[in-house]
C-alpha cells in the first residue's frame, strides 16, 4: 500500500471562489465570499500633492474610493476637489493579485490610462496602470 499524496492546505479565502473558475485559476475579485480575510492586494501611489508621494493600501475585497471627509465608510480618501464623494469602487483579490475598478457615477469621471470608463462598468487592471479620479492621478501597484 502506497502512501497517499499530501493535499495542499486551504484556508479561508484560498483557491478560486468564482464558481465558474476551474481549479488553479486566479480568483475573480467579484466573487470573494463575505468575510474573506483582510489581505493586502496592492497600492495606489501618487505624487500629485507632495514630492515624497502618498499611498493607499488596496485590500482584498471591496475598497470604496472618494473625496476626503465627504462620505462615511470610505476605504481610500483622496484630498482633491475634483474627486466625487463616492467616486469609484476597487475590487481586489490577493494571491495572485487581481484588481478591477468601477466608476460609481462620479461627476468628473474615472480614467484608466487616459481612457474614461463608463459608469457602472468594471475594468480589469494591470500593475503600473495610471488611474485618474477626476483631476487626481495615481499609479496602481499590484502585489
Amino acid at each position: 500500500m502506497g502512501a497517499e499524496a499530501p493535499q495542499p492546505l486551504r484556508g479561508p479565502g484560498s483557491g478560486p471562489t468564482d464558481p465558474a473558475a476551474p481549479a488553479g485559476v486566479a480568483r475573480d475579485p467579484e466573487f470573494l465570499p463575505p468575510g474573506s480575510p483582510r489581505v493586502l492586494a496592492g497600492f495606489l501611489v501618487s505624487y500629485e500633492t507632495t514630492d515624497l508621494g502618498s499611498f493607499w493600501p488596496v485590500y482584498q475585497g471591496t475598497n470604496t474610493l472618494g473625496r476626503k471627509d465627504a462620505a462615511d465608510g470610505l476605504s481610500i480618501e483622496i484630498d482633491h476637489p475634483t474627486t466625487s464623494s463616492r467616486h469609484a469602487t476597487i475590487l481586489a483579490s490577493a494571491r495572485p493579485g487581481r484588481i478591477k475598478i468601477e466608476d460609481t457615477g462620479s461627476t468628473n469621471g474615472t480614467y484608466v490610462d487616459d481612457e474614461r470608463i463608463p459608469a457602472g462598468t468594471k475594468r480589469e487592471l494591470r500593475d503600473g496602470q495610471i488611474l485618474r479620479f477626476g483631476g487626481y492621478t495615481a499609479t496602481l501597484k499590484i502585489i
